[in-house]
């Protein structure tokens, strides 16, 4: 019986400390400038997600991450006056969880499907 407790508790536990991607994207800001599928001061994270999976192939979470970590400006055109600021706090492991999420979110991205290529030639620096 004790055993069972003590597993339950570590359990339990575990869960309540552990962040989610969602909870670590709040708790940094990144809703401030990001969205999920829309534009607002910087690109959403589903062109995030579609750019750096075709453009990065089996890259694309170590460049987002990078990204992440150091801050990055100019990568997008349509964003050129804005800057990515660096979240060098965020461990290795939170970077991995916001990279999964923000490359899962590649379903989301508008125009790619329409043939046109994310953002159909707009905000990826002229790459086609």
């Amino acid at each position: 019986m004790y055993r069972k407790i003590l597993w339950v508790s570590a359990l339990v536990g575990s869960c309540l400390f552990a962040n989610s991607a969602e909870e670590l994207i709040e708790q940094n800001g990144c809703l401030a400038c990001h969205a999920v599928a829309s534009k607002k001061t910087a690109p959403a994270f589903a062109g995030i997600g579609m750019r750096n999976k075709r453009f990065e192939g089996a890259s694309a979470k170590e460049t987002i991450m990078n990204s992440i970590k150091n801050g990055s400006k100019g990568k997008y055109r349509m964003f050129s006056s804005s800057e990515m600021p660096a979240f060098a706090n965020l461990s290795d492991s939170d970077l991995s969880l916001i990279a999964d999420y923000i490359l899962s979110q590649s379903s989301k991205a508008r125009g790619f499907h329409r043939g046109g290529g994310m953002g159909q030639g707009r905000g990826m620096g002229g790459m086609r």
